[in-house]
């Protein structure tokens, strides 16, 4: 598949598809995180997919139009933030993993011992040749062996895994430690990081020296708080990056994010664009609290980027309880028309 330019990415104008989410979860899953999706050419099915994850684990849901979406089934219990690579006809699911089984979803399978489970936080892979049947997982990297992941925390975590393929090999961004924001207790991920391997299946090692590609900036007014999620874009000229840092708000007094572009020559230094953030919380409504995450991808044949994302908000009569939906945002780069000058 043919890389779009990503030079063209800052001079992109972001339009809502909607005032309102296009898929929220249901009253037991109120929180539908980390969206990623595929295009029906992309597709085994000519359909558009897309998956989410919720406190149950990872959730596939299907589309003919990609805005009105149906649920098809659980893919990974107790999975976190899917991401998926396409190589060579074969399409791959990575996710976090770091929580033992619930008993509920798995009740009627085969329990796996307790001194079996993996409790550790993981990057795990799956496989398949239909988007339906999935391989058995395998582990791709353990937040054992990524020296910073348990910085300020009592176990290592990392998390939001996703890979491009890089010089021959392969390249596996994430995000490593996490932190709480400290007056709402929302969860964001404290550094960006990345682990590089001459095949899909790993050993995956982690580079940059040792330590992560970004982490927060105390004097930078929209990243001084957490990386937050970071969703890379590879271009034919380059890398993007969409970021959703955390900061802290001096005006409104409170923790925030907004959704920022980043660009890279070569994957390691990234740096902030020169445009204004392409997405900030509302005043009001389903997506004033936080913007979360989001993938972004860009279809040729309508010349068109599509940024789904995460975000959250509280509800008015329920000011305690936070319900996060995803979102749809369509980016065109503005084309200057010639205007005729009328003969004089």
């Amino acid at each position: 598949m043919r890389l779009p330019s990503v030079a063209r990415l800052p001079r992109c104008s972001w339009f809502p598809f909607s005032d309102e989410p296009v898929l929220s979860g249901l009253w037991y899953v109120p929180k539908l995180c980390d969206p990623v999706f595929l295009f029906p050419e992309e597709s085994p099915d000519q359909k558009w997919h897309l998956f989410a994850h919720s406190w149950l684990g990872i959730h596939h849901f299907v589309s003919d139009s990609g805005i009105g979406w149906e649920p098809l089934k659980m893919v990974e219990v107790r999975g976190h933030s899917p991401f998926i690579f396409i190589d060579r006809g074969t399409w791959y699911l990575l996710y976090e993993k770091h929580d033992a089984p619930i008993p509920i979803i798995e009740r009627g399978r085969r329990r796996v011992p307790r001194k079996e489970r993996l409790k550790a936080s993981r990057i795990e892979m799956r496989s398949s040749n239909d988007l339906l049947v999935w391989s058995e997982p395998r582990l791709l990297l353990d937040s054992r062996d990524v020296p910073f992941a348990s910085e300020y925390l009592d176990e290592p975590r990392i998390s939001r895994p996703q890979v491009i393929s890089w010089n021959g090999g392969y390249r596996l961004y994430f995000g490593a430690s996490h932190l709480l924001l400290p007056d709402s207790k929302q969860k964001v991920s404290r550094y960006f990081a990345m682990a590089e391997s001459q095949t899909l299946s790993g050993p995956f090692i982690v580079g940059n020296e040792g330590r992560p590609l970004l982490e927060p900036l105390p004097d930078d007014p929209l990243r001084n708080l957490g990386c937050g999620s970071i969703k890379v874009v590879p271009g034919s000229d380059g890398l993007a990056a969409f970021q959703c840092g955390a900061y802290w708000d001096p005006v409104a007094k409170r923790s925030a994010t907004s959704m920022l572009m980043l660009q890279s020559s070569d994957g390691i230094g990234w740096y902030p664009s020169a445009r204004p953030p392409v997405l900030v919380p509302a005043s009001e409504g389903w997506a004033s609290r936080y913007i979360m995450s989001c993938d972004v991808r860009y279809k040729e044949d309508e010349d068109c980027w599509y940024c789904y994302f995460s975000a959250n908000g509280k509800k008015e009569n329920f000011p305690r309880y936070t319900r996060e939906s995803l979102g749809l945002l369509l980016g065109k780069d503005p084309v200057l028309k010639k205007v005729g000058v009328l003969p004089g």
